[in-house]
């Protein structure tokens, strides 16, 4: 994968987010200056999402400690439940019935991204943190399982 071309991409996603809020502070209708606000941001995060890709290509990802997803694995599982009271809490709005239909859009479009963030930190948890998780037993095992003469004279 191109590295300059995903750096390439991370700096139009910032060019791109400064422009748009130039034309938000241009609006007065709340609804479309929140959206585009929003995408705004989501320019950014992408700008930071490919060059967390560039920092894996050149072997940047840290392994995590034992203690450190112990600490993580906490915030998630409390952020994934924050995640599944949101998806509850907005789709009992939707359900009970919205007549305008801008406030339908934008609590449709947070019901889409609570269930997304939902998603990514379930993924997070269960494959990543645990995958890149260094215990004490697994640095052992790696040292000496194939040591030939493990736990005699000449190991």
């Amino acid at each position: 994968m191109d590295k300059d071309k995903l750096l390439y991409f991370s700096e139009m996603e910032v060019k791109y987010s400064k422009k748009l809020l130039m034309t938000v502070d241009k609006l007065g209708n709340p609804a479309i200056k929140v959206l585009l606000e929003a995408i705004s941001s989501d320019s950014l995060k992408h700008s930071k999402i490919y060059k967390a890709i560039i920092d894996l290509l050149e072997h940047k990802g840290a392994l995590i400690s034992e203690a450190e997803s112990e600490n993580i694995l906490k915030e998630i599982e409390e952020h994934i439940k924050a995640e599944e009271e949101m998806i509850k809490n907005v789709s009992s709005l939707l359900d009970m019935g919205v007549d305008n239909k801008a406030v339908e859009f934008l609590l449709e479009a947070i019901l889409r991204d609570e269930k997304l963030h939902h998603s990514v930190l379930k993924t997070i948890h269960e494959m990543i943190v645990k995958r890149l998780t260094l215990t004490e037993t697994d640095l052992w095992d790696m040292i000496w399982k194939d040591t030939a003469f493990y736990g005699t004279p000449g190991g």
